[in-house]
């Protein structure tokens, strides 16, 4: 199991990966079915919320600088704004992380692979909320802070 680590002054934070799957998961189900978890690839997932044991591979965390960087897999269902829910997303996300982990949100970055219809329609679609609000990336190697 993979754990989330970084030493600094006051001695070392460890997070384990589970905690954080299990809390984008919650939060991403409170979009009711409007975003979907999916891995890299593309793959509609069963849900964001499994057993512990189960790594469904949505989201990619990095301690950096005292800060967590996210990268988040998802799907989203035909009609919804995407902006919209980028948007939504980031701000549950940087008020659930700190709260949960004690641990402040740095880069937020979230990779759109998908429309959900009937059946899945690849996208490509990447949003990064860096804190002062989300935007759009168009091309990934445009933006340095695209990178992980």
């Amino acid at each position: 199991m993979r754990v989330y680590r970084e030493e600094n002054a006051l001695g070392t934070v460890e997070i384990d990966r589970r905690v954080v799957e299990n809390l984008c998961g919650r939060v991403i189900d409170e979009f009711e079915g409007r975003l979907l978890v999916s891995g890299p690839k593309g793959r509609l997932r069963r849900g964001a919320q499994k057993s512990p044991e189960d790594e469904t591979g949505f989201v990619r965390a990095r301690l950096k600088g005292g800060r967590m960087n996210i990268k988040l897999y998802l799907i989203f269902r035909f009609g919804s704004s995407v902006s919209d829910l980028a948007v939504a997303l980031a701000q549950k996300l940087r008020g659930e992380v700190p709260r949960v982990t004690g641990v402040e949100v740095g880069l937020i970055k979230m990779v759109f692979v998908g429309t959900l219809s009937e059946k899945v329609s690849k996208r490509s679609l990447i949003y990064i909320d860096d804190g002062t609000g989300v935007r759009e990336v168009r091309d990934p190697e445009e933006d340095d802070s695209a990178n992980d």
